[in-house]
């Protein structure tokens, strides 16, 4: 009864948000592995892969841009990186040679702001 209409959820507009980020992100030239990667250690919103480099992308939708860049802690960080860790170690092809890794983040902003941005931290393991 005073539930928010769901078109202005936060579960909705990070859908959007996601969405919005896979669209620049392949406009980039980098293939969908999966989305919103589900593992035992988190979530990979965006799994991409760039030429030999399997990329792990948290997409965040906040108001102001400053904002969306803060919320990213390294306890975040540190789950991201074991998540994709994780999910390399489930890949066959990648037993004997493990891909390069790269952590990125998309921020997203109402209207038309989005950002890029590559090796937004280094993984505290080394590929």
């Amino acid at each position: 009864m005073f539930d928010k209409p769901l078109t202005t959820s936060s579960y909705v507009q990070g859908l959007h948000a996601e969405a919005r980020a896979l669209k620049l992100l392949e406009n980039q030239g980098m293939a969908c592995l999966a989305k919103r990667l589900k593992t035992p250690y988190g979530e990979i919103d965006l799994l991409m892969r760039e030429g030999q480099t399997i990329v792990a992308v948290e997409v965040k939708y906040r108001k102001l841009m400053e904002s969306a860049a803060q919320s990213i802690r390294s306890p975040q960080q540190r789950r991201i990186q074991e998540a994709l860790e994780w999910w390399i170690s489930k890949q066959p092809n990648y037993m004997h040679h493990p891909p390069f890794q790269r952590f990125d983040v998309v921020l997203v902003c109402p209207g038309h702001d989005i950002k890029h941005y590559k090796n937004a931290w280094i993984s505290e393991t080394f590929n």
